[in-house]
């Protein structure tokens, strides 16, 4: 591990470095996970979905429990350990879902006053380097659109059935639900553009763009073409 002048840590090179994976995406870590409970031939298969991850144990951490992490040449998280990556990207998703760090009545991320906020209080938690701040900021915003998609879907379904609200308005404020209800035809007709979406679930391209170089015998970067190949590759 090596540190640059201005204080970066770098990505090693040893043979056995762990590859690390990271979303963006959003995430990640805020996908519902379907478990499909098998009965009878004739008993209907029941759908199980997975709540918000809360990440409890990170937000109750004390500065001397912070994790290190490691970024590569962009400011991007590889390092050191899998896990510290995927629990960065779980836990910035718990960021923006709180509304104190991240209001919903906002238009757009770049008009949310608590950017400086979110950032002193990642650093409490993890041990990231300066060249990280865009990066995590970035993320917290892409669940934070995420987060606002999600809770339009939950309103207008709910309208639709004549269902009680009082389940969303214990998840928001109410005057902050009904603002991004005046959004959400215009965030449905961009959504439904999106029509070749990676298959990387919590990890990002970056984590992708490292694991391909380490791949190659040459140690040569990948090439844009082919990071988006290998990001929708499924399995059979």
């Amino acid at each position: 591990m090596s540190i640059n002048a201005s204080g970066m840590v770098l990505e090693r090179e040893a043979e056995n470095e762990v590859q690390p994976m990271i979303e963006t995406d959003t995430v990640a870590h805020e996908r519902e996970s379907e478990t499909m409970i098998e009965g009878s031939s004739e008993a209907p298969k029941i759908k199980k979905h997975r709540g918000p991850t809360k990440k409890t144990d990170i937000h109750a951490r004390t500065l001397e429990e912070r994790t290190p992490i490691i970024l590569n040449c962009y400011g991007q998280p590889i390092g050191a350990m899998q896990k510290d990556v995927k629990d960065l990207s779980c836990f910035l998703g718990t960021i923006a879902r709180t509304t104190e760090f991240a209001p919903l009545n906002y238009v757009d991320w770049p008009s949310v006053p608590t950017h400086d906020q979110i950032w002193e209080y990642v650093l409490e938690k993890f041990m990231i380097p300066p060249e990280g701040r865009s990066w995590v900021l970035e993320t917290v915003n892409l669940s934070w659109r995420g987060y606002k998609s999600k809770l339009k879907k939950m309103y207008l379904e709910a309208v639709e059935k004549g269902s009680n609200l009082d389940e969303l308005y214990e998840l928001v404020p109410e005057d902050e639900l009904k603002d991004l209800i005046k959004q959400s035809k215009k965030n449905k007709r961009n959504r439904e553009k999106l029509d070749d979406m990676h298959i990387m679930g919590p990890s990002s391209y970056a984590a992708l763009h490292h694991k391909l170089k380490q791949e190659d015998p040459n140690k040569q970067e990948p090439s844009k073409a082919k990071v988006y190949r290998e990001s929708r590759i499924r399995n059979p």
